[in-house]
């Protein structure tokens, strides 16, 4: 058997390209790993909020656990670095106003996340 049969048949086509995969998974994870979370915080008419508390939770199978908090800036913008979760939570405050809790779901433990959409905040 040549060399030239052996490399381009079925199988091994079929592990190269799961080698393939497996290494640029990998690569991904490598640079998409700081745990860095950021977004915006806005009311409903879409204006930022500034100084809106931003809580960071933990969600497990049985309980929500807070692994931090953060102020908005003046643009209404707030960030967490090395959260080290695979599910969590993000909710906003400010004075009687009120952002609906949100859920995500990552690929990866500490994947880096920037939200689409703006938390609103709601009275």
């Amino acid at each position: 058997m040549d060399w030239k049969s052996l490399l381009l048949n079925r199988f091994s086509l079929t592990v190269g390209v799961l080698v393939l995969g497996a290494g640029l998974w990998n690569a991904y994870v490598s640079v998409n790993d700081d745990g860095r979370i950021s977004g915006r915080v806005v009311d409903q008419t879409g204006q930022p909020v500034v100084g809106a508390t931003v809580a960071l939770s933990r969600k497990t199978v049985s309980s929500v656990d807070s692994v931090a908090e953060t102020q908005t800036g003046s643009s209404g913008e707030f960030s967490f670095v090395d959260h080290g979760q695979y599910a969590l939570l993000l909710s906003a405050t400010k004075a009687d106003a009120e952002a609906p809790r949100r859920t995500y779901q990552l690929w990866f433990r500490n994947q880096n996340l920037v939200l689409d959409e703006p938390l609103v905040l709601l009275p």
